[in-house]
Parts: C-alpha cells; sequence; structure tokens
C-alpha cells in the first residue's frame, strides 16, 4: 500500500510537472493513467490521489480553453456555498472532527479573558456563518460571578438575510440563558467594510474574531482591513488560519505543498471514519475537494484558497502594528481536553511562541493566534 501510495505522488507530480510547463500532449497521458489508479473511495491516499487528478484535469482544461488567470473552473460542488445540503456536510465535520472546535475554543477563551470584569463587550465577528462559535462563549460569559455582561455581535455574512438568521437564532439562544444580548448584521465583502459598519460605541470592550477567513481578502486590500481593524482600538483579534502556504506565486510549489497538507487532512479522515463512509465521501468531496480544486486550478482573482503560514500572518500583523498576545495555559488545558473527546489518537498540538498549532501527525494544520494593538 505505501508503494503504491508513493507511486501516486510521483505520478501526481510528473504530471503536475507537465501542466506546468504547457506540455499537454504529456499532462493527459498522465491523467489518463491516474484516473485509471484513483479512487474517491479507495484508500486515503487514493482519495485524495482523485481530488487532485480532477483539479489538474480542470486546470489542463481551463488553460486549453483560455488564460487560467481568467478561467472560472464550474465549482466541483453541485451545491451552492450556502445550502442546506452543504450545512449538514459542515456539521459532520464540526462533530466528528475537532477542527472547527479548536479553532472556536481557543478564539472564545482568548476573547473570554480579554473580557474579564467588563460590563459591556462587543465583538465584531469577520464570517459568522451559522454562529456556531457563539452559544459556547455566551454560556461562559452567563456562568460568570456576578452574572454576564451586555454583549453585543456584530455579525459580517455573505449577505444581510443570512447574517439576520444567524442573529435571529443567538437572540433566542441569548434570551433563554438571561444573557443581555444585541446583534448586529452585516453583509459585506470583507474588503468593502467601512469603519461606520463596526457600530463602535463608547464603553465597550471590544474583540474582533477572524476564523478560516482572512486568507481569502485580496493581498491590496488586507492592509487596508488590518489597518481599521487597528483603528477601532480592539481589546484583542482572534485569528485562526490553515497552516500551509498555498500562496506562492509558483505553481509548482503551490501543488507539492498542498498535496502534503490534504494528505495529512485525509489521513485524518481516515482515522476518523469506516472506510465506506458515506459521511466521509461527503466531507472530502464537498468540503475539501473544492479547496484542493481551487489551490490547484484558478488562477488571479478566482483563487480564492489564499492560505499562509503562521510566520506570516506574524509578520502581517506586526506589520500593521499588532502586537502577539500569548494563548493561556486555560486555553492549552481546554485544547487538550477536546483532543481527549476524540478516539483517534493522531491529533498533536504544539505551542509557538505564545500561538498554538493543532495537527495530525507531524503536520500542523490550524493555527490559533490572539493580538492587540
Amino acid at each position: 500500500e505505501q508503494d503504491s501510495g508513493l507511486q501516486l505522488v510521483h505520478l501526481l507530480l510528473a504530471c503536475a510537472e507537465a501542466v506546468a510547463k504547457e506540455d499537454f500532449m504529456l499532462a493527459r497521458r498522465y491523467l489518463h493513467h491516474l484516473n485509471r489508479v484513483v479512487s474517491p473511495l479507495g484508500d486515503s491516499m487514493q482519495r485524495v490521489a482523485s481530488c487532485f487528478t480532477e483539479a489538474l484535469s480542470a486546470r489542463l482544461a481551463a488553460t486549453l480553453t483560455t488564460k487560467p488567470s481568467t478561467s472560472t473552473p464550474t465549482p466541483f460542488s453541485p451545491f451552492p456555498p450556502n445550502s442546506l445540503e452543504v450545512l449538514k456536510i459542515y456539521q459532520i465535520v464540526y462533530q466528528a472532527c475537532p477542527y472547527v472546535k479548536f479553532a472556536h475554543f481557543t478564539a472564545n477563551q482568548a476573547i473570554f479573558e480579554a473580557f474579564e470584569a467588563e460590563e459591556r463587550v462587543h465583538v465584531i465577528d469577520l464570517d459568522i456563518l451559522q454562529g456556531y462559535q457563539w452559544p459556547a462563549f455566551m454560556q461562559a460569559l452567563a456562568a460568570r460571578p456576578g452574572g454576564a455582561p451586555f454583549l453585543r455581535i456584530t455579525g459580517v455574512g455573505a449577505t444581510i438575510e443570512s447574517a439576520k438568521e444567524t442573529g435571529r437564532c443567538l437572540t433566542e439562544l441569548a434570551h433563554s440563558l438571561h444573557v443581555p444580548f444585541e446583534f448586529h448584521p452585516v453583509g459585506e465583502q470583507l474588503e468593502d467594510l467601512k469603519p461606520h459598519m463596526f457600530n463602535r460605541r463608547v464603553g465597550e470592550a471590544l474583540a474582533v474574531n477572524a476564523v478560516n477567513r482572512l486568507h481569502r481578502v485580496p493581498s491590496n486590500c488586507l492592509g487596508n482591513l488590518l489597518a481599521m481593524i487597528r483603528d477601532q482600538a480592539p481589546n484583542i483579534v482572534t485569528i485562526v488560519e490553515q497552516e500551509a502556504s498555498h500562496n506562492g506565486p509558483y505553481f509548482l510549489g503551490r501543488f507539492l505543498e498542498a498535496l502534503h497538507y490534504y494528505s495529512a487532512i485525509f489521513d485524518s479522515l481516515d482515522a476518523t471514519f469506516p472506510p465506506d463512509s458515506a459521511q466521509r465521501a461527503k466531507v472530502e468531496q464537498y468540503i475539501f475537494a473544492p479547496e484542493i480544486r481551487n489551490i490547484v486550478a484558478c488562477e488571479g482573482g478566482e483563487r480564492t484558497a489564499r492560505h499562509e503560514r503562521l510566520e506570516k500572518w506574524r509578520k502581517i500583523m506586526e506589520g500593521k502594528g499588532f502586537r502577539g498576545v500569548p494563548l493561556s495555559a486555560n486555553a492549552v488545558t481546554q485544547s487538550k481536553i477536546l483532543l481527549g473527546l476524540y478516539s483517534c489518537d493522531g491529533y498533536r498540538l504544539t505551542e509557538d511562541n505564545g500561538c498554538l498549532l493543532l495537527g495530525w501527525q507531524d503536520r500542523a494544520l490550524l493555527a490559533a493566534s490572539a493580538w492587540r494593538c
């Protein structure tokens, strides 16, 4: 099995090299061979190789029809991004793997500690989605000695309607927990945000939360966004990002990095789900395959999965006048307890200069950090 896995890696790299050199005849031959030996329902390596083979095919097709920089490969997922079906698949990931919960718990702990003894607190969530991060946070506030502070959440969503719907759910929950609460929906792309949309009020402690979101902001807009956040004088800024370098200038470098990264992800899924699990197949094909396709097949503005490693985020944040806030011993303990809830023992926690990384075996996959001005 190990030999066949190595053979697949060699084939994928040879095919990627042919695509990079625009040797289309050779690339087609490799793709033809790969399509015969990969399977989306095989072992872990075959599954990840299947996703990369599909992505290479899409890049080749785009190169042959138009320039890659202007190509828009059709999404691999047949569902619209916010459809109920995709939401169900995200819930599978949320329950079965620690990745999302690690991101939420670690950020929440840093925000909770920054808000200690504050009576009015405001969280700006730069990607509110369904608001899964905030029920546990509200419960922690409700349990505070002396009662919960007044909590306001500004939720940035893809549309104002989706943000409002999340706000309705969170408002109901806050009411049931007796947490004084207000929700402010914002339906904008991050690069289009203006300071007044943050709805800052005097006398409030402020946290800005960005979980797996900043990498999608175009690099020419990121500096302005971070400067605008800095100007709000937040008590804390929490960032969680995929620990990978998928934004290099060269296609082959990105391809190799992505192959290493997603091989570790697929190995962790292999240890989590039974081999014939329909849920596993959905997670791989509708959550991770589109990311792989975006990194491999897209260029220019279409390539939105621009993950960067923690060292790069450090340079970016420090360059904008932020300084790191070490995550506390409580955050580390919470993460260890979280990992103890999962039956497979391949997950690893490592600390890096006050930041916390979650990985599978020896490969870091997520990095959590906290910042202040």
